[in-house]
């Protein structure tokens, strides 16, 4: 079972033209600044498998970064959470042990309580709707603003779809959900949420849960249809509802200040390789996304629509009116159509 989970070569080929390919580099971990003084090597991690999206991604930006310095820049790609948790790979960028770190917002919610904005519940409507304030004016205000609070510079939009939960029974109604352990990641506005619905919220490291699924220790999780399928959650899920109650982005986040000790011309590099991978990761996300579900479908697991939806949104919107002004006028302009 557990060969079976991490070789999902099939799945992974999907798009793979898309992204390219690249080797890893062995060179110094702890380079951060081109200073002339030979290749500067940048650690890039994240907690996808090396089947994951996240790992295509990856190559391609190291192809990109690679090819446009003539080697001045190398990227050493660790999946499989090889560096630590997401946690602690956000953490490493301060500490310089890690240069970049593919995660959406929420892993900045830790410094910043302006990105709740990203796990605020039930935000959008559609693709479409989350799409259009990301690649326009609105996202970019909110990237630079949560910058500006951080110090995190959140690189490229690779979008990661909707968040739904696969559940060890059928979730069709608010009420079915009363008392059930949902892991969610360790955001305060996450673990809110759950709660507030009705769950047991438990915050839990993602190379925990499929075991702890596995054996019964937690009911369900949420996470977009990508996770499920790549980490062969049907296996150990029979269910997954559709409550699509939180959209996200995944980032090339670096420390600002990091980044701002390359030259000119490699930041300009790495900025718009960021931004290349971005549009061609969304691209495959959008394509990929009934294929995912179709690979869930094929495997076992069962949809299900939600048939209160409007309940599960009255419930969490204190949690909307509880968010910091800046957030809550982002909210409005985003429900309001920006």
């Amino acid at each position: 079972m557990i060969t079976r989970r991490q070789s999902l070569t099939g799945l992974a080929a999907l798009g793979a033209g898309t992204f390219g390919l690249a080797g890893c580099s062995g060179l110094r971990p702890n380079s951060t600044a081109s200073d002339g003084g030979g290749a500067q090597n940048l650690v890039l991690g994240h907690a996808g498998s090396e089947t994951d999206p996240r790992q295509q991604g990856s190559e391609k930006l190291k192809e990109l970064i690679e090819e446009r310095t003539e080697g001045r820049l190398t990227v050493e790609i660790n999946a499989n959470s090889t560096l630590g948790s997401w946690e602690q790979m956000v953490e490493g960028l301060q500490l310089g042990t890690t240069h970049i770190v593919i995660e959406s917002i929420l892993a900045l919610e830790a410094y910043s309580d302006l990105a709740a904005v990203e796990t605020a519940p039930f935000l959008y409507e559609s693709d479409e709707q989350f799409l259009g304030v990301w690649d326009g004016a609105l996202g970019d205000e909110i990237k630079t603003t949560l910058t500006e609070e951080t110090g995190f510079e959140l690189l490229g939009n690779m979008f990661r779809g909707a968040r739904n939960l696969t559940v060890s029974q059928e979730v069709a109604v608010l009420e079915d959900l009363q008392g059930l352990t949902i892991r969610t990641p360790s955001t305060q506005t996450m673990v809110d949420t759950w709660q507030m619905l009705g769950a047991r919220a438990e915050a839990m490291a993602w190379d925990e849960v499929y075991s702890a699924l596995e054996q019964g220790v937690i009911d369900g999780q949420e996470n977009p249809l990508d996770v499920a399928t790549f980490n062969a959650l049907y296996e150990v899920q029979p269910r997954c509802t559709l409550t699509q109650h939180m959209y996200a982005n995944y980032h090339f986040l670096m420390w600002g200040e990091a980044l701002a000790k390359f030259s000119q011309e490699d930041q300009q590099i790495i900025r718009e390789a960021a931004d290349e991978v971005g549009s061609s990761y969304t691209e495959r996300t959008v394509t990929n996304l009934e294929e995912y579900r179709t690979t869930l479908e094929d495997e076992g697991m069962t949809f299900v629509e939600l048939e209160d939806r409007d309940a599960w949104v009255e419930k969490v919107e204190p949690i909307i009116e509880e968010l910091p002004d800046q957030v809550t006028a982002w909210v409005e302009q985003i429900r309001g159509g920006a």
